[in-house]
């Protein structure tokens, strides 16, 4: 990797970090290899670096597929590639929008070919056949580029079916995330399986759990996966020479982050509301003939939650159905929030589609972070300081995406149970080049499941910090040893 990298807009340049050289030397010298780089720790211009190389210096690669969060390839590899002076004349193609553009995009000329994981199984579609339970076909890339591998964290859904398949025939694979274990060490097989077909924690799920965990369950349902004594360092130095671990803080000065808890209080008529569906599993609407009906644990949390929240969906499917208004504690905590930084900008995340709804009727000026091409113009205009309240759901602006020049605080109206999640978006404002101080607050309300989610995140996070820990301690012993 160069020395020093100019930044064509900023007009300025920079000295590579000694960390992005590692990351970059540990990409050469493995052609499957995982990064499990913290947020802000340029990830994605050392791929790109790493693959301009190999494709236009040693000759090595010659098609590259990137995948990515949608909004991430749409914006985030773009804006890199058209952002640093030494990837210049690199020839890309970003696969989205309608059917017609993407096979048009897929049809380019180029070396560098990007994509959003919501394509995925259409672009695998068009060359891979399945029929009398046999794969026919392969993918025209030799180099695949995850990025957030963790992405893929889930053996049971079709992305992960359908690639890994589709990654059989690539020989150089990259898998590059800042949160390898959001849920536990379980989620580590079905992203290590993409990159080493199973040469390391074995090639079926099966076998890596024997080896690895009990579990807690009921019959064939399983609630819990519990490692064995032991088994995070056992994981841990299996992973040592694929994958490179390092985490913000040690490698760049961020600013400080204060995260406050703001503890809430329901009157005593909501409580009694929120105690009557805990209870009762039931909960009808004085005046209406609508009502709420739990049918399982999971159903009376999310539920539940929602109360916390203000508001809750009448039985039924989607977000589409009706919504009552419970209480506005929350609503209320948010408008003391903004009156007392009334010069500053907020982001403002939420879990449930009533919230945004509610969130506007009481701030017209909040607008949701939308879709499709809209994004770009959103996100400039925030980070353009034009707009006071931006409302981003976690999962779909949790990557990629740089939102520190619009402002430095944010509220999680809901907290998810995602550590992967909230650890991505609190990022969004915690990287490099923020400025200033970062504070999040978090919206709880006391004596409900809201304290729980908060519980379980630090839990989490633990785990997580364990797992990068022991692989960088396990790498350097080997390496120096």
């Amino acid at each position: 990797m160069i020395r020093t990298l100019y930044n064509k807009k900023s007009g300025r340049s920079y000295q590579t970090d000694p960390h992005q050289q590692t990351a970059y030397e540990h990409l050469y010298a493995n052609p499957r290899a995982a990064l499990f780089l913290g947020m802000s720790l340029s990830k994605t211009v050392i791929a790109l670096s790493y693959l301009y190389d190999m494709h236009y210096r040693e000759a090595a690669i010659t098609k590259t597929l990137v995948v990515a969060p949608d909004k991430v390839a749409r914006i985030t590899w773009p804006d890199e590639l058209e952002t640093w002076a030494h990837l210049e004349g690199t020839r890309y193609s970003v696969i989205a929008g309608t059917a017609a553009q993407r096979v048009k995009a897929l049809n380019a000329d180029a070396e560098i070919y990007i994509i959003g994981v919501d394509n995925l199984a259409w672009l695998i579609d068009r060359y891979i056949t399945k029929k009398n339970g046999k794969y026919t076909g392969e993918l025209p890339y030799d180099c695949i580029v995850l990025d957030e591998l963790s992405l893929f964290k889930s053996r049971d859904s079709q992305r992960f079916k359908k690639l890994r398949w589709a990654v059989k025939t690539i020989d150089y694979r990259i898998g590059m995330t800042g949160t390898p274990s959001p849920n536990g060490y379980v989620d580590l097989w079905a992203q290590m399986v993409l990159i080493d077909d199973g040469e390391r924690l074995g090639d079926t799920f099966g076998k890596f759990v024997d080896k690895y965990f009990t579990t807690r369950g009921n019959g064939m349902i399983v609630y819990e996966y519990i490692p064995r004594p032991g088994a995070p360092k056992v994981i841990a130095h299996k992973l040592q020479d694929i994958a490179l671990t390092m985490q913000t803080r040690d490698f760049i000065e961020l600013p400080a982050l204060h995260t406050e808890d703001i503890e809430l209080m329901f009157t005593p008529f909501d409580r009694e509301v929120y105690d009557t569906l805990e209870e009762q599993y039931v909960l009808d609407f004085i005046g209406d003939e609508a009502s709420v009906t739990v049918k399982t644990a999971a159903d009376l949390t999310n539920k539940l939650l929602q109360i916390s929240s203000g508001a809750i969906y009448e039985d039924g499917e989607g977000t589409g159905r009706p919504w009552h208004e419970v209480n506005t504690v929350k609503i209320d905590a948010l408008r003391t929030l903004l009156d007392k930084y009334p010069d500053e900008n907020f982001i403002v995340v939420y879990q449930f589609r009533h919230e945004i709804d509610r969130i506007r009727a009481a701030f017209p000026e909040a607008r949701e972070l939308r879709k499709g091409k809209a994004t770009v113009e959103d996100f400039r205009d925030w980070n353009a300081g034009k707009i006071r309240l931006l409302l981003i759901h976690p999962a779909g602006a949790g990557h990629g995406l740089n939102l520190q020049f619009g402002g430095r605080r944010m509220v999680w109206f809901s907290t998810t149970w995602n550590l992967e999640h909230y650890q991505q978006t609190v990022a969004r404002l915690l990287r490099r080049g923020a400025l200033r101080e970062i504070y999040v607050y978090r919206l709880i309300v006391k004596g409900t499941r809201d304290g729980k989610v908060c519980k379980r995140l630090a839990s989490k996070e633990t785990n997580q910090t364990f797992l990068m820990n022991e692989i960088k301690e396990l790498r350097n012993k080997y390496r120096h040893g």
